[in-house]
């Protein structure tokens, strides 16, 4: 990150901690994860001579009609680190909250063009042979829907939270459980489907599904997300994590300007991809100063259209995620990317996103992100088009922090942070990451960790209620607490 020795140490020891806190580990084993059914020969194998980059790929109506944009795509001219790096020229004053620190190793050092030109002929070939035909699977997916991985108890209990906002909501949109073998039992899943009634389920370890994954205990299983995207019966999927919560019925973002245009929208992260990083070169793809990081707590995407294109993202992530691990960090960026190399672009919210938290003492902890809907004020309701509340630093957490600011403060969900350029991706805000020691807190118990926090800097703090009223209490009604609730009766 760009800025002073201190910020970039204290960003270098907040990557750190996320790592270990999620287990991010041995990431060599994504690498060695099969996928037995894509199949070989059978997609770019008679491409048209005269086959030329479509200037609006993602109007193209089917998968189908992608191979000879597929087939110019992989015809274009190669381009090297120094060139992809061009196009980005951030100043050192800016302070870029970059996704990774400069002592990054390929970031002090480059990787050899040698190296980025196979890996881009791999990844080339992939899409020339080896993807799973359009017209084999078609017939297999159908309508509109959520998808979330859920089955230790943690997310199914975080996913309850969702069903019973989907019911607060009035919602009907079906929505798709994925899991892995017995971590979800069939209680579980008999509470689930009484919370909501349009709930279904589908077990990844089973060989029905058209991809096959292996799951790893030791690690986060980032390639999952993609499975479950390409195994889901929904045409159109709307991927959610379990610990986001709708604040308005996921159904309107369907309508939203950007997703009839582009049938995708990614919804930004706090963080900007360095222009030195492998991803932009080994796509064919110039860096780019208008865009952020993807944050795939929420994603919407039309299989009838992008078909190959998630089947690209899932062999950046299952077959390859040992090497591009290393300067993507999880699925996330996966899917970006893969747009990238396919030369198509993608929808996105026209706000970026708004960090959510406390303020004690004068220090702000973001651990939650507002995420909109597409359109500027879409989808009506109270969350002045706020269509997502992603609690994504909620369940790390110290208990006696949330519990202290829920009976002392008030709550845990009471302020607010949100940049006034959130309708300009080109322009920097200084935001990162920090923690929050709780000095403030009295008599702080030997099991108290601190807290990882969003920072947007120069940035003032709000009341919640200006953006989101009634927050804390719907939390509450939902069922959000569970956490306190469960370590309450433990020490009964």
């Amino acid at each position: 990150m760009v800025g002073s020795r201190r910020t970039r140490a204290v960003v270098g020891v907040a990557v750190v901690f996320l790592l270990i806190f999620l287990g991010y580990h041995n990431l060599s084993v994504l690498s060695e994860i099969p996928t037995t059914n894509f199949l070989p020969d059978t997609f770019l194998t008679k491409p048209t001579k005269a086959a030329q980059l479509h200037p609006k790929a993602h109007t193209l109506p089917n998968p189908d009609a992608f191979r000879d944009h597929f087939a110019a795509v992989v015809r274009q001219k190669s381009i090297t680190i120094a060139e992809a790096k061009e196009s980005c020229h951030w100043s050192q004053d800016e302070e870029v909250n970059f996704q990774f620190t400069p002592d990054s190793d390929w970031v002090v050092k480059e990787r050899p063009d040698e190296e980025i030109d196979a890996r881009r002929k791999a990844w080339q070939h992939f899409v020339t042979h080896d993807m799973i035909p359009w017209e084999t699977v078609k017939d297999k997916f159908s309508g509109r829907g959520i998808v979330v991985l859920a089955g230790n108890h943690d997310t199914t209990m975080r996913l309850k939270v969702v069903l019973r906002r989907l019911t607060k909501l009035k919602a009907t949109i079906p929505i798709e459980v994925h899991y892995w073998a017995d971590e979800m039992s069939p209680a579980n899943r008999h509470d689930l489907a009484a919370l909501y009634p349009h709930t279904t389920f589908n077990d990844l370890s089973l060989p029905h599904n058209i991809l096959h994954v292996r799951k790893d205990s030791d690690i986060i299983n980032f390639q999952l997300k993609p499975a479950a995207l390409i195994n889901s019966r929904f045409a159109e999927p709307l991927l959610l994590d379990s610990d986001n919560i709708p604040i308005l019925d996921p159904s309107t973002l369907f309508d939203s300007t950007a997703y009839r245009e582009y049938h995708t929208v990614f919804w930004p992260d706090i963080a900007r991809t360095r222009p030195q990083n492998p991803a932009w070169a080994i796509t064919n793809t110039h860096c780019r100063m208008d865009e952020y990081e993807q944050e795939s707590g929420q994603m919407l995407v039309d299989k009838r259209r992008f078909w190959y294109h998630l089947q690209l993202a899932a062999w950046l992530n299952i077959q390859q995620g040992k090497y591009y691990n290393a300067f993507l960090l999880g699925d996330k960026d996966m899917f970006r990317f893969a747009w990238h190399a396919l030369r198509t672009e993608y929808g996105r919210p026209s706000r970026w996103l708004t960090s959510v938290g406390t303020l004690n003492e004068g220090t702000y902890c973001g651990h939650s992100f507002a995420q909109y809907h597409p359109d500027r004020r879409g989808g009506g309701g109270g969350g002045g088009g706020i269509a997502f509340l992603h609690g994504g630093l909620v369940k790390s957490v110290s208990l006696e922090a949330m519990r202290w600011n829920r009976e002392v403060k008030g709550g845990y969900f009471r302020n607010y942070k949100r940049a006034e350029s959130d309708e300009d991706p080109g322009k920097s805000v200084r935001v990162g990451m920090t923690f929050d020691g709780a000095d403030y807190m009295p008599n702080k118990t030997d099991r108290f960790r601190a807290a990882m926090c969003t920072e947007m800097r120069d940035v003032r703090v709000g009341d919640l209620e200006e953006i989101l009223p009634g927050w804390e209490k719907e939390y509450e009604a939902l069922g959000g607490y569970w956490m306190l609730e469960q370590e309450a009766k433990a020490e009964a």
